[in-house]
């Protein structure tokens, strides 16, 4: 007979199931599309700001946003717009049709709109795709601050596996963040704490999209770059992405966020309840997902159901019994992937056939408001504290029967 001993680590009054693991969307790919520049009519058709416009932001909720966008008013040439040989400006590589056309990240008006609709949704940050320094979305930083800036709104980092991406390279990419944009009232920073930033000192954002896009299948990969990151002057909170928990210890990540749960269930979100004591508890929601006209598989497309898909999301996210750290928004403006919550354009076809559709029941600004509706909820509601527990177990059974 033996006498077995376990050790067992729980969340109070959570004994947690094995989590799923959400469906994740095909890895983005760096962002080297253009055509040569072909007669445009407008870089920037006329939209005009909601009433709500001024409201203010939440620093609790933000949007991952895409400054990749080019059109020959701006840039000289098409960029992004023919992603799979479409042809713009009527025919684009979006399954919707924005409400400002096929615009250029680079059009002051632009994103002066974007900034402006964003204070009417109540998102208060901004985590811009970032392919690296010098690549052409680091060009579009300086003018997203000053807009940024100007609107109340803050700029977070959203590193992507741009080619050569490496522990080493992310130290670098950090530094560099911090001396060419940390001086800029926008540039985003938390006084949130973990377990590897436990001091309230205000510190930089920074979320790590695919964890092991280059083969990094170790948990331990990025152990010694965070470690250096963490010992940096200001420091710096480091996001994963990544449902798994065991990037956390293995590499010391601050926190995990989701990006895109496309198949939710009951147990979407449960890897909330496996996060270690005092990491970052950062989910992603979703209005829907929709990338047919860029050729992804037809199991990625997840439909809208006139907002209910998005309700479904906001509910799961804030129902794990564990109090996020913020909720990040995916995506302000991803159209490729039919996962805006940007403003549409409705009664538009591609000349070939093919008709953008609408948001269904909702108006072409119904995201924006259905967001303010879920942010003001958020910051309403209280958690229960929680608490970590080691139960020690005693038994004097023989399991090895």
């Amino acid at each position: 007979m033996q006498t077995r001993v376990l050790t067992v680590l729980l969340l109070t009054g959570l004994f947690a199931a094995c989590t799923t693991q959400p469906t994740q969307i095909p890895s983005s790919s760096p962002p080297q599309i253009s055509t040569p520049a072909v007669a445009f009519e407008s870089a920037t058709p006329e939209a005009t700001p909601s009433a709500s416009a001024g409201s203010d932001p939440s620093y609790k909720v933000a949007a991952f946003y895409y400054p990749w966008y080019g059109n020959p008013s701006t840039d000289g040439e098409w960029i992004h717009w023919t992603q799979n040989n479409h042809m713009p400006p009527d025919d684009i590589a979006s399954d919707y049709y924005p409400a400002l056309g096929p615009y250029s990240s680079n059009d002051p008006a632009v994103v002066a709109q974007h900034m402006t609709w964003l204070r009417q949704a109540g998102i208060g940050v901004i985590i811009t795709s970032w392919w690296g320094q010098g690549s052409r979305e680091d060009q579009t930083v300086p003018l997203l601050l000053q807009t940024a800036e100007q609107h109340g709104i803050k700029v977070a980092f959203h590193i992507e596996p741009y080619q050569g991406r490496s522990g080493e390279s992310l130290v670098s990419d950090i530094q560099y963040l911090y001396q060419q944009y940390g001086g800029s009232p926008a540039f985003f920073r938390s006084t949130a704490t973990s377990r590897y930033s436990p001091d309230r000192q205000p510190k930089g954002m920074f979320f790590v999209w695919s964890m092991d896009s280059h083969g990094e299948t170790q948990y331990s990969y990025w152990q010694q770059a965070l470690d250096q990151i963490h010992a940096l002057p200001e420091g710096g909170l480091v996001i994963a992405h990544t449902p798994d928990a065991g990037w956390v210890e293995g590499s010391h990540f601050d926190g995990l966020y989701n990006y895109a749960t496309l198949d939710l269930d009951h147990n979407s979100f449960g890897w909330a309840r496996a996060l270690p004591a005092d990491t970052l508890y950062i989910p992603s929601v979703l209005p829907g997902f929709s990338a047919r006209r860029v050729a992804y598989p037809a199991d990625t497309f997840v439909p809208r159901l006139d907002g209910n898909t998005y309700n479904r999301q906001w509910i799961a996210a804030l129902g794990t019994g564990i109090q996020p750290d913020m909720v990040t928004i995916t995506s302000f403006n991803e159209w490729h992937e039919g996962s805006m919550i940007e403003p549409l354009k409705t009664g538009i076809s591609d000349g070939k056939g093919y008709s953008y559709p609408d948001f269904g029941s909702l108006p072409p600004e119904g995201y924006l408001n259905l967001t303010r509706d879920w942010i003001d909820k958020y910051l309403r509601m209280s958690w229960n504290a929680s608490y970590r527990a080691r139960v020690r177990i005693t038994t004097t059974s023989d399991w090895t029967r």
